[in-house]
């Protein structure tokens, strides 16, 4: 019997994944070793697409593009298999939904159905890599993409100006990547369901990605690394157990207690500004390098514009130059050919999308936390606990960085596929 043959015999074909009373390609002997199953391929191209999206450079769009445009027809071929775990998560196509509609009263429309069409294609990528894939497969792609431009950084010289660290164009760019290497390698060393000698390798490359995040002097990549590592240990504690299991609740609870009674017994003796500290100690004033200005312009502007906003691309490119985006160019010394934004995702997104698509793009992505976090409670492991930390750090992160709802956002994209992947275990009863 041919393969075709084989596969067809089966109830219904979902290409590289077994599920019970199902003939896959993938159960089919191969006769040549260079034959590559479905799940196989799908890894080394999400790998390649994470390498080409951790750190832009001259000509990666003759990569992105072809990739981009095999997903797309990549979730088109797979609709049929895809279609059980699309009914339980359409929630995530709603914010593409509305930036296409925003065409209608959006300043740009050519920009606005540019990122419309790319954010859709960032909820399709998404869905494909669920599909095949499990976490421990992203985990090791995200390793492997994130290693190499962390050997890079320790090896090459820095390249970019003054601005640069390591590889990277600037410290706040290296100190979040660094930090995601962080928790994706240290969650890979501390699985005991991956391989020895990839969990030595990812334990090398977590040492590496440590001393890369202070070498960034990033003050949100430091303090981010540490609460992570935090969380991760915590993780750990849970391995093999839930989240309620009282052994778990009680060390839990008298932990936080002495971590709160000793904090105010601390900070009530001595007269200690911390946050004060920290902020010197990476060289940042009280606007927090003047982000508390730009979300006072913000918020004038959602004023202006509170529901609808002025669509993608509005508000800092606009044809009018005696715009107020023109003053805050010249306030912050940028050129008017430069991106920039409003150091707030959420405020950035209200400016574009108003606070319609504020609430729509925070219904899909506190549905997306919502996955991962009951994957942990479900089954405390730690390719769990670090979608769990990347839902942390975006969280952490929004309130500094634009980036909630950006087109190929590598953590918002992490994130979803965290969360497709819960949805598919549950759909097709997967333990």
């Amino acid at each position: 019997m041919s393969v075709d043959e084989m596969v067809a015999s089966g109830d219904t074909v979902y290409s590289g994944i077994t599920y019970p009373g199902h003939c896959t390609r993938s159960e089919v002997p191969r006769k040549a070793w260079y034959r590559l199953d479905a799940k196989m391929r799908d890894h080394l191209l999400l790998t390649l697409w994470l390498i080409v999206t951790f750190k832009q450079f001259p000509m990666d769009e003759l990569i992105l593009y072809p990739l981009s445009l095999y997903f797309g027809y990549a979730f088109v071929r797979d609709i049929d298999d895809l279609f059980p775990i699309v009914a339980k998560s359409w929630v995530l196509f709603l914010f593409p939904t509305w930036c296409v509609m925003s065409a209608l009263w959006g300043v740009n429309s050519g920009a606005i159905l540019k990122s419309a069409a790319q954010g859709f294609l960032t909820v399709m990528i998404c869905y494909c890599v669920a599909l095949r894939l499990d976490r421990r497969d992203v985990l090791v792609s995200l390793v492997i993409a994130a290693g190499i431009f962390a050997i890079a950084s320790l090896v090459l010289p820095a390249t970019g100006g003054k601005a640069s660290r390591g590889v990277f164009a600037s410290k706040n760019s290296m100190g979040l990547n660094m930090v995601i290497l962080w928790s994706a390698a240290l969650c890979v060393a501390l699985d005991y369901g991956q391989r020895r000698f990839f969990r030595l390798v990812a334990g090398v490359l977590a040492a590496c990605a440590l001393a890369l995040v202070f070498i960034s002097n990033s003050a949100t990549a430091v303090l981010l690394a540490f609460a992570l590592l935090i969380l991760i240990l915590l993780s750990k504690m849970l391995d093999g157990r839930g989240l309620f299991h009282p052994v778990i609740l009680f060390w839990l609870t008298l932990g936080l207690s002495l971590l709160l009674i000793g904090s105010s017994l601390l900070f009530s003796a001595a007269n200690i500004d911390v946050i004060g500290l920290v902020l010197d100690k990476f060289g940042k004033d009280a606007t927090l390098t003047g982000r508390t200005v730009l979300w006072g312009y913000a918020l004038e502007q959602i004023k202006e514009n509170p529901l609808l906003g002025v669509g993608h691309g509005g508000f800092w490119n606009p044809k009018d130059w005696t715009h107020v985006s023109r003053r805050i160019f010249v306030d912050f010394h940028k050129d008017f050919n430069a991106t920039f934004t409003f150091h707030n995702a959420y405020l950035q997104t209200a400016v574009h999308q108003g606070l319609i698509g504020l609430g729509i793009a925070l219904l899909a992505f506190f549905y997306a936390i919502w996955q991962v976090f009951a994957a942990m409670v479900r089954r405390c492991e730690m390719p769990q606990a670090f979608f769990v930390s990347i839902a942390a750090m975006i969280l952490a992160r929004n309130m500094t960085e634009p980036g909630l709802m950006t087109p190929f956002s590598l953590m918002t994209m992490v994130l979803y596929m965290g969360a497709l992947i819960s949805v598919r275990e549950r759909v097709f009863g997967i333990s």
